[in-house]
């Protein structure tokens, strides 16, 4: 009976040695030391706080520096004063000129305040200071302030799906991606014939090809210089003059270009 007795003694203060450490763990973890780890009172003055709550992250440049202890009304109820719980050993990288703004985090859409730091030569903020605040860049609240403009958006969104929808409508994309595919076929098949047909040129008919090609600059140089009956006509200065002279506009040579004329056409029939 004794030792059912101490049985039960050490196990109740074996109870309440774990309920003190579990409160004791509580009353750390809520205060401002958190493992002896100090915290430090920052302020945040908001137009709205867009879905914050207390508890919700700090981040400064990405980085968890502390949580939001609560939010309440300013002296004058303009704004929203948001008072943070910071790490103390994150103090001195809060520079004069850092900004907060509320942000969305995660794809549930909670909120936090993100802390952009000032230049880091500036005077660093202490300890109950108020951070400046800047317009939100959160993608809901740009959406917010445009109004107007963002419908332009959502205009230009639904215009895609319409198209999307129409192309895709009775297998229209696959018959466009497989005629698409065929154009590339035929095309690299016309390539590769132009190829070959360019190889035969240059290696069975190269010998002709060539004799052709100086055989005409030949006769084109002879042309050229004069030489024949063709090259005399074309490099006879008088042969222009003459012609003129022989079909100008007097009234006698009207019957000679007439004839000209009459066999021209004859000739063309």
């Amino acid at each position: 009976m004794e030792n059912s007795k101490n049985k039960t003694f050490r196990v109740g203060i074996f109870l309440a040695i774990g309920v003190f450490v579990i409160m004791l763990s509580i009353v750390l973890l809520g205060g401002d030391k958190a493992f002896f780890r100090t915290n430090v009172l920052m302020y945040a003055t908001l137009d709205q706080v867009q879905g914050l709550d207390r508890g919700s992250t700090v981040s400064l440049s990405g980085i968890v520096i502390g949580n939001v202890k609560q939010i309440k009304f300013s002296s004058e109820k303009k704004n929203l004063v948001v008072e943070m719980k910071i790490q103390e050993d994150f103090l001195p990288m809060l520079t004069q000129g850092s900004r907060a703004d509320v942000r969305t985090q995660g794809a549930l859409g909670d909120k936090y305040i993100y802390i952009t730091p000032g230049e880091i030569t500036a005077p660093p903020l202490k300890a109950g200071d108020t951070i400046e605040t800047s317009k939100s860049a959160d993608f809901m609240g740009i959406i917010s302030e445009k109004g107007g403009e963002a419908v332009k958006i959502f205009d230009i969104i639904n215009e895609v799906y319409k198209l999307t929808k129409i192309i895709n409508a009775d297998g229209r994309s696959e018959r466009l991606i497989t005629n698409f595919v065929e154009a590339s076929q035929n095309m690299k098949s016309i390539s590769e014939d132009a190829k070959k047909l360019m190889s035969e040129m240059r290696g069975q008919n190269s010998g002709k090809l060539k004799e052709s090609l100086e055989h005409l600059n030949s006769v084109l140089t002879k042309i050229d210089r004069g030489d024949g009956s063709l090259g005399a006509l074309i490099n006879d200065p008088t042969l222009h003059e003459r012609l003129k002279a022989m079909l100008g506009a007097d009234t006698h040579k009207q019957s000679i270009q007439s004839l000209i004329r009459t066999s021209i056409q004859k000739s063309g029939n």
